[in-house]
């Protein structure tokens, strides 16, 4: 009971971190139900997942779909006191058609603690096919210390092996040794107000002797990204800019290559631009929506709704001048149409 409870707290921790990060009033598509018993959900959704009859889809999709995430936590704790059984192993292996489904792991995500779901994308991003760099620091420089913490617990309880250890092995160079000093969680976080003084000395040592070399020794770059605040790593950056007449992803794009570049660029837009940065994610998966990219929509819905998917879809439909949905509800269907919708709706 403890650790659900840490677990909560540290979602509660993420989200005003994450609303800090710019000034803008962020717009989330999924807010707590205001009538809501937990006893009630748990036995509506035991009687929709009853075997002798067709699984009741609709039923578990307006449960799911209309609670936070608190919530449904909430009802996965009072389902295993009413009928001893873990609600998230029961909606995936239940007997709809839809086992084994993105809509299936889209359902046992739901009733699965953030740190946990994020501890499965991160696995995902090292251990399918290739390392996708870009997805591992969207995850590790978006969340505040607390969430980073508990991240790297649940990934230790839910694969038995270090988070550290296996970033260390799956990448290289610089970025592995950001990724390192990340996944420690010490970024400053007392304060918002930036200290000028620390701003200037910081940009001296990044742009030293005029020039930047970053690909040679990034350890003082490595140590802005992952320790300083995320007002102090924009003012950094907006300083470098009219230094070198570049911006951010500029910079960086004449410094690293491949991954390691997808890496760095996409933490600093994470510090920078997260809503703009997660509308072009959703503009490049939708290309092929029905592809490997349904696990970007899933990771996508399932981490930001509760924070600003509602921001990234307008910053969506103002830079692609089309809405997310109107492209969902073309490429999907059925339940996890509707689940979609719940989440982008």
């Amino acid at each position: 009971m403890a650790r659900f409870v840490l677990l909560l707290l540290g979602f509660s921790l993420s989200v005003s971190v994450c609303h800090s990060q710019n000034d803008t009033q962020l717009k989330p598509t999924i807010v707590p139900a205001s009538s809501f018993d937990a006893s009630t959900d748990a036995n509506v959704l035991h009687e929709a997942m009853d075997s002798t009859q067709k699984c009741n889809q609709t039923a578990i999709g307006s449960i799911l779909s209309r609670r936070s995430l608190a919530q449904r936590l909430d009802v996965a704790e009072k389902y295993k006191l009413i009928f001893g059984k873990d609600l998230a192993h029961e909606l995936f292996s239940s007997t709809c058609r839809f086992r084994g489904s993105m809509h299936a792991r889209m359902c046992k995500a739901m009733v699965t603690p953030l740190p946990t779901q994020y501890s499965n994308f991160l696995d995902l991003a090292m251990f399918c096919q290739k390392t996708i760099e870009s997805e591992l620091t969207e995850i590790l420089c978006g969340n505040n210390n607390a969430m980073i913490r508990d991240i790297v617990q649940a990934y230790t309880d839910e694969y038995k092996r270090s988070l550290q250890a296996d970033l260390e092995s799956e990448t290289s160079g610089g970025l592995e040794r950001l990724l390192v000093l990340l996944v420690q969680a010490n970024r400053n976080e007392s304060s918002q107000q930036v200290d000028n003084q620390k701003v200037s000395d910081d940009v001296l040592a990044l742009f030293n002797g005029g020039k930047v070399n970053w690909h040679d020794d990034p350890a003082r770059l490595n140590e802005v990204l992952a320790l300083r605040s995320f007002p102090h790593v924009r003012r950094v950056f907006l300083e470098l800019s009219r230094k070198t007449g570049k911006d951010f992803k500029g910079l960086l794009e004449e410094q690293f290559s491949s991954g390691t570049k997808d890496g760095y660029v996409t933490c600093v837009r994470m510090i920078q631009e997260a809503q703009e940065y997660f509308a072009d994610v959703l503009n490049q998966t939708l290309e092929g929506f029905l592809g490997s990219g349904d696990l970007t929509i899933a990771r996508v819905a399932l981490t930001r709704s509760e924070i600003d998917l509602g921001t990234i879809k307008e910053k969506y439909k103002q830079k692609y001048g089309r809405s997310v949905m109107d492209v969902i509800h073309e490429d999907s269907s059925g339940a996890y149409k509707d689940l979609l919708t719940a989440f982008f709706g």
